[in-house]
C-alpha cells in the first residue's frame, strides 16, 4: 500500500465508516465512484498491507482521533463466514472530534427560526429517547454489542416516546426546568418531522439501517458500527452540542439532569459507564462521564487472509 492508496483507503473509510469482504444482510458491495476505490479494493489493500504500512495507516488515523478495528466471522453476529468487517471507530484514548458538525444538526432539525441552542437541545433529547428504545427497553448495557440486531424500532415508537416525554414535562408546570420549556413549542407535525430528520442523520452516519418495511412503517435497526461506537465512546461525541447549550445561555447539563423520566431511563452497564439513555450521562466533563466498561476490549487483530474475488456485477454504488 503506497501513500496514494493509503489516502484512498482513508477517504473511503471516512465516507462509509465500514468495509466488508462479504457484505452482510444481502447488501451488494459498493462499487468504485469517481475518485474513490471500490469496497473490494479497500478490503484487499488492507488485507495485503505489510506491517509497516499498517502501522503508518494507524498513525495517520490516530491523528484524527480514529482507530481501524478488524472483526472476523464469529466475533459478532451478522459477519458472514469467511468475511472480515473493517470499522473506523473513534479512539477513546484520544481527543474526540465531533461525530456530526453542528451545522449538519442545525440544518437537519431546523423547522423555523429556532436558536442554535434550541436545536442542540432537540438533538440531545432525541438521542436520549432513541437510546431508551435500543438499550433501556431491551435491558441492554453498552457492552452488549452482540445484541445490536435486537435493537429495532419503528418511527412511530420514537415519535410516541417524544410526545409522552413532552407531556410529562408539560405536566410539571413551573417545576419544569425553564430552559427545557422551549421543547414544548411544537405544533402540528413538528415532532414527526424532527424524528425523521434525526433518523436520517443516524442513517447517514452508519448507526441505523432500514431493515424492512412493516405495513406502512419503516423498521430501523442499530448497526454493528453504531453498537461498537456506543461501547467505545458513549456520549463523548456529543460534547460539542452540550457545550453549545451552555455557551448560548442554556444550562444543558442541568436540563438533561432534570429531564422527566431520567431515572426511569437509567440502565446500568457495569461500574464504569452509565447507559446512553441515562440523562445524567450527558456531562461534558470527561472525569464525570466514565468510559464504557468494555472500551478496552479489542477486536480480532488484522491479518492477511486471502479472499476469493466476487463478481463485479455484485457491486452497486452507494450514495
Amino acid at each position: 500500500m503506497n501513500m496514494m492508496e493509503m489516502g484512498e483507503v482513508v477517504a473511503y473509510l471516512l465516507r462509509y465508516r465500514t468495509a466488508e469482504r462479504v457484505p452482510s444482510g444481502g447488501r451488494k458491495r459498493r462499487a468504485a465512484r469517481d475518485g474513490q476505490l471500490s469496497e473490494r479494493d479497500v478490503c484487499a489493500l488492507i488485507d495485503d498491507a505489510q506491517e509497516s504500512e499498517r502501522e503508518a495507516l494507524r498513525d495517520f488515523l490516530a491523528g484524527q482521533g480514529m482507530r481501524l478495528k478488524v472483526f472476523e466471522a464469529g466475533d459478532y453476529p451478522g459477519i458472514a463466514p469467511g468475511s472480515r468487517f473493517f470499522a473506523l471507530l473513534p479512539d477513546p484514548e484520544l481527543e474526540q472530534p465531533p461525530l456530526y458538525t453542528r451545522d449538519a444538526v442545525f440544518e437537519a432539525l431546523k423547522l423555523r427560526q429556532e436558536s442554535r441552542a434550541e436545536l442542540a437541545l432537540w438533538y440531545l433529547q432525541l438521542w436520549l429517547l432513541l437510546h431508551t428504545l435500543i438499550y433501556t427497553r431491551l435491558n441492554r448495557a453498552l457492552s452488549d454489542v452482540s445484541r445490536y440486531q435486537e435493537a429495532t424500532f419503528v418511527t412511530r415508537e420514537l415519535v410516541e416516546l417524544v410526545r409522552d416525554q413532552l407531556e410529562i414535562l408539560r405536566g410539571l408546570g413551573e417545576r419544569a426546568p425553564e430552559n427545557s420549556r422551549v421543547l414544548l413549542d411544537e405544533r402540528g407535525e413538528d415532532i414527526p418531522r424532527r424524528v425523521k430528520a434525526f433518523i436520517d442523520l443516524l442513517v447517514r452516519a452508519g448507526h441505523l439501517d432500514l431493515v424492512r418495511e412493516s405495513g406502512d412503517e419503516d423498521v430501523w435497526q442499530q448497526t454493528l458500527l453504531g453498537a461498537l461506537e456506543a461501547e467505545q465512546i458513549g456520549v463523548h461525541h456529543l460534547t460539542h452540542l452540550i457545550e453549545l447549550t451552555s455557551a448560548e445561555g442554556s444550562d444543558g447539563e442541568r436540563l438533561l439532569a432534570q429531564t422527566p423520566d431520567a431515572e426511569a431511563a437509567h440502565q446500568p452497564s457495569g461500574e464504569e459507564t452509565p447507559p446512553p439513555s441515562d440523562a445524567q450521562a450527558q456531562q461534558p466533563d470527561a472525569e464525570q462521564t466514565p468510559q464504557p466498561s468494555a472500551a478496552e476490549q479489542q477486536g480480532a487483530a488484522t491479518g492477511a487472509e486471502d479472499d476469493a474475488p466476487r463478481a463485479e456485477e455484485d457491486e452497486e454504488p452507494r450514495a
